[in-house]
């Protein structure tokens, strides 16, 4: 799986329910989903959010395994899901429909307090295998 494939996996899964993802609104006034693939830069910090924010990291953790004459590429791809609207359930809500699609996952809860909203910290495996090079 590429970040392309995962962001898209993502966006359809979450959108199928509207109104769960929350918007970022920018500098001129548009308004998109709020779903952000952070890479060398994070969410811009003019963007305004509300509502439920997404930030998928754009390159995975690898973490190789050896087997007989392969070798196992394990890949770790992380995905944060913040809820800004402390009066919803959207996180609960996007945990539960990730976790239908990616069962494998770790799902790493931090509840909301007087100085962070609540955020699930997501880790989703994606395993390749192939030969050895020579």
């Amino acid at each position: 799986m590429n970040i392309s494939q995962l962001r898209s996996t993502i966006t359809t899964l979450l959108s199928a329910t509207p109104g769960l993802v929350g918007s970022y609104t920018l500098p001129d006034g548009t308004k998109i989903p709020a779903i952000y693939v952070q890479g060398r830069q994070s969410v811009p910090s003019e963007w305004k959010v509300e509502g439920l924010e997404v930030v998928i990291q754009e390159f995975p953790a690898l973490i190789p395994g050896a087997a007989i004459g392969k070798y196992k590429q394990n890949k770790q791809w992380t995905v944060v899901a913040v809820n800004y609207d402390t009066t919803s359930d959207n996180l609960s809500k996007a945990a539960e429909r990730l976790a239908s699609r990616f069962p494998d996952a770790r799902f790493s809860f931090s509840p909301e307090s007087d100085i962070a909203y609540g955020q699930y910290r997501i880790t989703i495996p994606d395993v390749n295998m192939a030969f050895l090079a020579k």
